[in-house]
């Protein structure tokens, strides 16, 4: 179980989840930051914090994901969260993540996209979205993950579901990859302006 004190701030609370969200390495953080291309460009937006793009892809992706959720709710036993969680203890406050969904035991966490393209039947995990699942099972401490994912399509210039529910994966834990994860994130945490002052 995740302890009480470990829930920071719910996305909800958009303006001071940003600024929460801002002070640690976060799960788009780190699975962006594993090249060496991906770390300059994430260490610069540390270091010069803005406000994040919204677009209507996004804006899609957000309209649906309580729907999604509770498609897989049915299916398993989870709840959606919009927590911003910390991990374990106090020395790494700063390793967040924002599961779109937990168990009641917090073991299972979910996440859920809407793409333009279908992964497959072959339930196929992009690589990023991979190292993002992994670092949330890192900070929740869950043992796998419900990644499920929706194809949106354009309609006379609207996006639209693609089909009636999403399709998905178990993801388990990947403790090499998150050995990995871990490591680029303490080269990042290095790069805030508060890790350094």
């Amino acid at each position: 179980m995740i302890e009480t004190s470990r829930f920071l701030v719910p996305s909800s609370d958009y303006q001071k989840w940003l600024q929460v969200r801002a002070s640690g390495v976060t799960a788009t953080a780190v699975s962006k930051a594993v090249t060496p291309a991906g770390f300059r460009e994430i260490a610069h937006q540390m270091k010069h914090p803005r406000a994040i793009p919204d677009n209507d892809y996004m804006r899609f992706g957000r309209e649906q994901e309580q729907s999604l959720m509770e498609k897989l709710g049915e299916r398993f036993e989870l709840e959606a969260n919009d927590w911003l969680i910390a991990r374990d203890d106090s020395e790494r406050k700063w390793q967040m993540a924002t599961p779109d969904g937990l168990s009641p035991d917090h073991g299972l966490i979910a996440e859920v996209k809407t793409t333009g393209k279908d992964w497959g039947e072959w339930r196929f995990v992009p690589g990023h979205y991979q190292r993002q699942v992994q670092w949330q099972l890192y900070v929740t401490g869950a043992q796998s993950c419900v990644f499920g994912w929706m194809l949106r399509e354009n309609k006379n210039g609207t996006m639209v579901p693609g089909w009636p529910g999403p399709k998905y994966v178990v993801v388990e834990r990947d403790e090499a990859l998150i050995e990995r994860l871990v490591e680029v994130a303490h080269n990042l945490y290095r790069e805030l302006p508060l890790a350094s002052s």
